[in-house]
C-alpha cells in the first residue's frame, strides 16, 4: 500500500531538480559541489519564473513542481529578469544586457549600461525595475559603499538618464547588518542584492547583509515615495533572518507580486560546507502591516501551503505539520565513520550520515517516541564523492519510505488498535529517474510510530549522504 498523494504543500528548501555546478567549483583547487543563490522571480501568465545565480530557468504554478529549462546564457551570477513592454530583460553581475520576447528566451544581447556621457558601466547585484508610469530604473550594489541606483531610457535600456545616485550604506548602528557570524565586526559589512518592490504606492527598497557566508544573513528594506530617495529604514528591520536550523542565513532574493494581491519572498538559504557560496532557496509570504511596514513570514521550517490556498499572506501560512524526528532514537545499518545516524536529524546542513560503501541494506530508521498522524517527508541528500571533471555526476537517488503503522494495512479504522505494528510503505521511489537533492513528499496521512528509509540505488560512484530525513505530523488522539 503506498500512501502517495497529490501534493498541496511545499517546504524549504524548495524542491528544484537538476542542482547545477556550484560556480566556485569550476576552480581546480576547490571540491566539487551543487549551489543555487540570488533568485530573482517574476509571476508572468500565471507562472512563476526563477532565473538563480548558477543554472538558469525553472518554472513552477505552485512552488510544488519545478522544471528546469536551459536558456543562453546559461550561467550568471546574481541574475535579475524584469518585464518591461512585454519584453523581458536580463542581466546578471558584469555581464551585458540582454532582451527576449519569452520568458525563456532565446535572449538577444543588447550591450552593457551606458553613463549618461556614454561610458561603460558595469554593475554588480543589478536589479532592473520597471514603473507602473513606464519608467524604468536600475539598482545596484555589492559590498562598499552601498547601493546605488540611476534611471534608464526605456527606449534604450542599456543607456542611463541620469548619474548613479548612491542611496544608502552600511550603518553599523543597525546591528544585524555589521559583517562576522556574530555581528561583531562594526567596521564592515557587505552591503548587497536590492531589489526594488511598490506596494499601494510606495517604494519598498530591499536589501542584505553582512554576508551571505554567514548564519546572520538577513534581508531589510528602506521606503521611499520616489524611486531614487529620499530613503528612510523601515522600523520591522531585519524582515527576514534566522541564525539556527535548516534554513538559515535568508537573504540575497526578491519580493514578487503573486495571484491574489499576495506577495512573496524569494530568498537564499546558507548552506556552506564545501564553499562559502554554497547555498539553496526558500520562499515564504510577504506583507504590508497596518504601518506600512513590508514584512516575511519566514523563514518557515515547515510545511507551507502552496499559493492560491490562502486568501491572504497575512493569514499563517503553516500546515501545522510539526517535525517528528529532532534528535530522536535511531538507528542505522552501517555508518562511516563521523558520519552517524543522527546527523540526519540534528538540524544542520553540514552533517550528514552515511552508510558504509559495503551495506548492502543501507537502512536508517527513526522513533516518535509517540503516535503520530504522519503527513509528509523530506529528504536532503549530499552526493559524496562528487567529481564532474572524473564523471562522477548527480543524478537520481531511488528510495522506499516505510511507517511503523499502529493498524497493520488490511485493518480498518473502526478496529481497535490491537494488532501487533507493521511496517508499511507509504513512499516508493525506488524506480527514481529525477535528479533532487532535496524532496518533499506529502501523503494522505497514516497513524504511526516510526520511519525507516531504503536507499535502493544512487548514481554511479556517489555515495548517499542523507543530510537530513524529516518526517512531519500531528499528534494522534485516539
Amino acid at each position: 500500500m503506498f500512501n502517495n498523494k497529490t501534493p498541496q504543500t511545499y517546504c524549504n528548501p524548495l524542491v528544484i531538480p537538476d542542482y547545477p555546478r556550484g560556480g566556485e567549483s569550476y576552480n581546480p583547487e576547490q571540491r566539487d559541489f551543487r549551489e543555487l543563490a540570488d533568485p530573482s522571480v517574476i509571476f508572468y501568465d500565471n507562472k512563476w519564473y526563477l532565473y538563480p545565480t548558477c543554472g538558469m530557468a525553472y518554472v513552477s504554478e505552485d512552488f510544488v513542481t519545478w522544471t528546469f529549462h536551459r536558456i543562453e546564457p546559461y550561467f550568471m551570477f546574481a541574475p535579475t529578469v524584469a518585464v518591461h513592454n512585454n519584453r523581458f530583460y536580463l542581466v546578471g553581475n558584469l555581464t551585458p544586457l540582454y532582451v527576449a520576447d519569452d520568458p525563456l528566451g532565446p535572449f538577444t544581447e543588447l550591450g552593457s549600461f551606458r553613463t549618461v556621457a556614454g561610458e561603460p558601466l558595469q554593475v554588480l547585484d543589478p536589479m532592473i525595475f520597471p514603473d507602473d508610469d513606464g519608467r524604468l530604473y536600475l539598482y545596484w550594489g555589492l559590498s562598499d559603499p552601498g547601493i546605488f541606483g540611476a534611471e534608464l531610457d526605456p527606449a534604450d535600456p542599456c543607456q542611463l538618464l541620469t548619474e548613479p545616485r548612491f542611496l544608502f550604506a552600511f550603518n553599523p548602528e543597525h546591528e544585524w547588518e555589521r559583517f562576522g557570524e556574530w555581528n561583531e565586526n562594526k567596521y564592515t559589512s557587505s552591503i548587497e542584492g536590492p531589489w526594488m518592490a511598490k506596494v499601494n504606492g510606495v517604494y519598498y527598497l530591499t536589501y542584505c547583509g553582512p554576508g551571505t557566508v554567514y548564519s546572520t544573513y538577513a534581508m531589510g528594506t528602506y521606503t521611499c515615495s520616489y524611486p531614487l530617495g529620499e530613503f528612510t529604514y523601515a522600523a520591522r528591520n531585519p524582515i527576514l533572518s534566522n541564525k539556527h536550523g535548516l534554513i538559515k542565513g535568508p537573504g540575497h532574493g526578491c519580493i514578487v507580486a503573486g495571484p491574489g494581491e499576495t506577495l512573496w519572498a524569494f530568498y537564499t538559504i546558507c548552506v556552506c560546507y564545501e564553499h562559502k557560496f554554497e547555498r539553496r532557496i526558500g520562499v515564504d509570504p510577504a506583507g504590508i502591516d497596518e504601518n506600512g511596514n513590508l514584512y516575511v513570514l519566514g523563514p518557515s521550517e515547515i510545511p507551507q501551503h502552496a499559493p492560491g490556498v490562502l486568501p491572504s499572506p497575512q493569514l499563517n501560512n503553516n500546515t501545522g505539520w510539526l517535525p517528528l524526528t529532532f534528535c530522536n532514537p535511531r538507528q542505522a545499518t552501517s555508518c562511516v565513520e563521523g558520519r552517524n545516524p543522527v546527523y540526519a536529524f540534528d538540524d544542520s546542513l553540514l552533517t550528514w550520515w552515511q552508510p558504509s560503501p559495503e551495506d548492502r541494506e543501507r537502512e536508517l530508521t527513526v522513533d516518535f517516541r509517540a503516535l503520530f498522524e504522519v503527513r509528509a517527508f523530506r529528504i536532503m541528500w549530499r552526493d559524496v564523492q562528487l567529481d564532474y571533471d572524473n564523471d562522477l555526476l548527480p543524478g537520481p537517488f531511488g528510495y522506499i519510505i516505510e511507517v511503523l503503522a499502529e493498524l497493520p494495512p488490511e485493518q480498518s479504522v473502526e478496529q481497535p488498535p490491537k494488532q501487533p505494528l507493521h511496517w508499511v510503505p507509504v513512499i516508493d521511489k525506488s524506480d527514481n529517474d529525477t535528479d533532487l537533492l532535496i524532496d518533499y513528499l506529502e501523503i494522505a496521512g497514516i497513524q504511526a510510530r516510526s520511519a525507516r528509509l531504503k536507499i535502493i540505488s544512487t548514481p554511479p560512484g556517489i555515495e548517499p549522504g542523507v543530510v537530513n530525513f524529516t518526517a512531519f505530523g500531528t499528534a494522534f488522539s485516539k
